[in-house]
């Protein structure tokens, strides 16, 4: 039923599919976008981390690694860029959801499925 009901909203909500179809868009760009500003660490980028990490004096060392709940680079450095691009896609889809409203308002949204249910006998 409620794919029947999502396919009516479709056809009787002049607009929504074009609006659909741009969002579902934008939001694949903003996640190529994400991965490519916040790419998985390489081995040689924790390489690299784990030697600037190990040239700090022993005190800025442990303040770092304290931060990091004691986890070593090799798992700390994949989590935070997951988190930063996770952060990144969210910002990005709030914004386009802002600049872009949806067609479908919940008082038409309300009067479709009433309109649904009388229709098809519910």
């Amino acid at each position: 039923m409620d794919k029947a009901r999502e396919a009516y909203l479709l056809e009787h909500t002049p607009g929504l599919k074009e609006h659909d179809a741009a969002q579902h868009r934008a939001f694949l760009q903003i996640e190529e976008d994400a991965l490519a500003r916040h790419p998985d660490p390489t081995p040689d980028n924790i390489a690299a981390a784990e030697a600037a990490e190990a040239a700090l004096p022993s005190r800025k060392r442990t303040e770092i690694q304290l931060r990091r709940s004691f986890e070593s680079l090799a798992v700390h450095l994949p989590k935070d860029a997951r988190r930063k691009r996770k952060s990144f896609v969210q910002r990005g889809q709030r914004a386009w959801n802002r600049a872009n409203p949806t067609p479908l308002t919940s008082e038409l949204e309300r009067t479709l499925t009433v309109a649904f249910m009388k229709a098809h006998g519910h």
